[in-house]
């Protein structure tokens, strides 16, 4: 089975898209790993010395292609954009995709995932496996439902019809809803997912407990590092992923928790190992470039309220056509006009 492995990020995420590609090769220098970059080239990033394969923007021949960059700013667009990758890859000739998000470690082969493709559409990995328990567990269980069942991290798409449709299905939802918005039941593109089990019966689930390690389960997951090993649940730590981890702050284990990485037990080695890795594969030298397509094209700033405004016009936006264009009767002249506060003092910036 000729299967790929891929992520997707911006610029001054592109460290994240190494480690996770290196750590994948690493295991499986056999498999192609790719990356989609959701923003413009840059001179720090080439193709010819990065430890992946790198997809542009405009490969994806999504629609509206210039509508759906403004639409989103620079992580929602890297979450809106996975169906779009997946599908391209399979067009590209591949049997079946491996997507893992960016802040993912491989630790060791994922074969079981790779033959799982061989007799499911979709994979899908839950965020846990077990209902919580102890200590704050109404709220950890909580923030699953509000998160979605499924974790986006790691999914698999196989070549067949059924996989096909879940993506034109989804890439309808993602281009049109990838917004943070709990309290409407939007989690970027993870809360679409709870619906594949329903409209792809050959859908896979992955219970492996060392698949999509992260700090939702962690509390459950019992890892242990010795001799440069690791496992959970004493089963092989495959997939390790670092959601919401901020190297600048290594002591934490996400911004999305309260949970130190010294009171992690074993997991504290695996989160140093990952930082260890982020700054060899230079995020200190990458993490402040800026984002191509947060700027109109006179230089001004793309406020997020511009961008929610671009949004709730609908149909009606076709009118400006191209969105950061700020010349004649363009999106940005009419907001100058009807909602200047989104202009963020216009000008150039």
């Amino acid at each position: 089975m000729r299967v790929a492995a891929a992520t997707i990020v911006s610029r001054s995420r592109v460290a994240l898209a190494r480690a996770t590609a290196r750590s994948f090769r690493g295991q499986h220098p056999e498999v192609p790993f790719y990356c989609l970059l959701a923003d413009g080239e840059h001179e720090e990033i080439r193709a010819d010395r990065e430890p992946f394969e790198m997809v542009r923007f405009d490969a994806l021949a999504a629609p509206d292609d210039e509508c759906f960059r403004f639409r989103y700013g620079e992580m929602e667009l890297s979450y809106a954009a996975t169906p779009f990758l997946v599908a391209h890859l399979l067009e590209s000739g591949f049997e079946g995709v491996l997507f893992l998000k960016q802040e993912t470690m491989v630790l060791d082969r994922v074969d079981g995932l790779l033959e799982m493709l061989r007799r499911h559409s979709v994979l899908l990995t839950p965020h846990l496996l077990s209902p919580p328990e102890g200590e704050g567990e109404f709220e950890r269980a909580r923030n699953v439902l509000r998160a979605g069942v499924f974790n986006g991290g790691v999914l698999g798409f196989a070549q067949c019809e059924e996989a096909r449709r879940v993506l034109e299905w989804w890439k309808q939802k993602t281009w049109r809803l990838c917004l943070l918005d709990v309290d409407h039941g939007l989690h970027y593109e993870q809360r679409w997912l709870d619906f594949v089990p329903s409209i792809a019966p050959r859908c896979g689930i992955v219970r492996d407990p060392g698949v999509n390690v992260g700090h939702w389960n962690l509390p459950e997951r019992r890892i242990e590092a010795r001799e440069g090993r690791v496992t959970a649940c004493g089963e092989p730590c495959r997939i390790f992923r670092f959601s919401g981890y901020e190297p600048e702050r290594p002591d934490r284990i996400s911004r999305y928790s309260r949970a130190k990485v010294a009171e992690a037990g074993g997991a504290a080695e695996v989160f140093a190992r990952y930082q260890r890795l982020l700054e060899e594969c230079g995020w200190r030298e990458t993490r402040a470039l800026p984002y191509a397509w947060g700027v109109y094209d006179n230089g001004a700033r793309i406020s997020g309220e511009a961008r929610r405004l671009y949004r709730e016009l609908g149909e009606a936006a076709r009118r400006f056509g191209d969105p950061f264009r700020t010349a004649g009767e363009s999106f940005y002249a009419w907001l100058s006009r009807e909602h200047p506060a989104a202009l963020e003092g216009g000008g150039h910036g």
